[in-house]
């Protein structure tokens, strides 16, 4: 993932406001994801207020380790396992990419939200890329993301 200083402070300052209401924030991602791609619903057989406050604490463990990527790709390397293993396919990481900039387009103040959404864009994409590259070691090109 190669993001600039200014990329990383985008992201944790973002997240910063997405933290006085992690849960509203998590809410509003599966919601967005669920209208935009019903068919990943029956991944999720928990209680989605529990599941968006476990999506909302991994974002943070990511946003937290930016910098460190030792670090941070042990956490990578078992995402990309265990979402294998609940059924997520390729296309849904172009789906989950799309539910968090909306969310993040909805949730943050402006004038920042542009420069945050691009650097989470940044952030997503190379993460994503290494998530698919792990789960589908057959894979050859890099994720199709706009």
């Amino acid at each position: 993932m190669n993001l600039s200083q200014d990329d990383i402070d985008a992201i944790r300052a973002s997240y910063m406001q997405l933290s006085s209401d992690l849960q509203h924030a998590g809410d509003v991602f599966y919601d967005t994801l669920f209208e935009h791609a019903p068919d990943t619903r029956n991944m999720f057989l928990t209680d989605m207020s529990a599941q968006a406050m476990k999506l909302m604490s991994t974002l943070g463990l990511v946003v937290s380790q930016l910098q460190n990527s030792e670090a941070l790709e042990p956490v990578v390397k078992d995402l990309a396992l265990r979402h294998l293993a609940y059924g997520v396919e390729e296309q849904h990481y172009a789906q989950v990419r799309a539910a968090l900039m909306h969310m993040l387009t909805i949730l943050l103040e402006r004038p920042q939200a542009d420069q945050a959404c691009a650097a989470w864009g940044r952030a997503y994409d190379g993460l994503a890329d290494v998530m698919i590259k792990i789960a589908y070691p057959e894979r050859r090109g890099k994720l199709p993301i706009g």
